[in-house]
């Protein structure tokens, strides 16, 4: 099995680092070490306006989340986007988590909102509504983790969804066989959530009922991601061949 070069495009700005916590780059490359993944990694600074000189320059890219919201009025933004719409064009593999998975379905021409429900943030059950020979162990409840307010709300042309729940219909869906899009956090560790709902608490995005509600939820199972990781992983494997 050939190394894939994977490239990560940083999303989430600096100014919302926590410094307790690694970058989400360093989580994405923990991650996918954990379960044997065949990629070498370059990474970019996509909110310094930082990308590949070239979309040749990986065989795929990942795109993380972040704090931000797609529907912001960011260059930026825009540029990643674009980015995103050429690498696809060049017939580069592409993976979204959460802002990622929001950003690619708004590039091609999707929508992207605010969840009727409001913030999903903790542990939550998705389940898987389409077979795919990179999909195994899928049947029955699938805990993940989760941090967002927005949501994708329509998907893009010819897009196929691939797992969802009431709260979140499009939690993952596919573009032909080269791009993926997943709303949940595979990368961030229990750790993460509970630290990121207390940064939540303390700016006032979420109120002390949404607080506890999350980290209630966390004592309920465990997250399966890297369960997650290897779908991404033997995703990327079959479209870099």
């Amino acid at each position: 099995m050939r190394t894939i070069k994977l490239g990560i495009l940083n999303a989430a700005p600096d100014q919302y680092h926590l410094p307790t916590e690694k970058t989400e780059p360093e989580k994405f490359t923990d991650l996918f070490s954990a379960v044997a993944a065949p990629f070498s990694y370059a990474t970019w600074d996509a909110t310094e306006c930082e990308f590949p000189a070239s979309v040749s320059e990986c065989d795929a890219y990942l795109v993380t989340g972040s704090p931000c919201s797609v529907n912001d009025d960011a260059s930026w933004i825009r540029d990643l986007g674009q980015f995103l719409l050429d690498a696809k064009n060049a017939g580069k593999a592409l993976v979204g988590v959460c802002f990622g998975h929001q950003l690619i379905a708004k590039s091609l021409g999707g929508r992207v909102g605010r969840a009727d429900r409001g913030w999903m943030l903790g542990l939550h059950e998705i389940r898987l509504t389409r077979d795919k020979d990179w999909i195994r162990d899928g049947s029955g409840p699938q805990p993940l983790y989760f941090v967002n307010q927005d949501q994708v709300t329509e998907l893009p042309g010819g897009a196929e969804s691939l797992a969802g729940s009431d709260a979140c219909p499009y939690a993952m869906f596919m573009v032909g066989n080269g791009v993926l899009g997943l709303q949940a956090h595979p990368e961030q560790p229990r750790t993460s959530i509970e630290a990121f709902a207390q940064r939540l608490l303390e700016l006032g995005r979420i109120d002390q009922q949404d607080y506890a509600a999350a980290i209630a939820s966390l004592g309920r199972g465990e997250a399966q991601g890297y369960k997650a990781a290897k779908w991404i992983t033997r995703f990327l494997v079959g479209s870099c061949r």
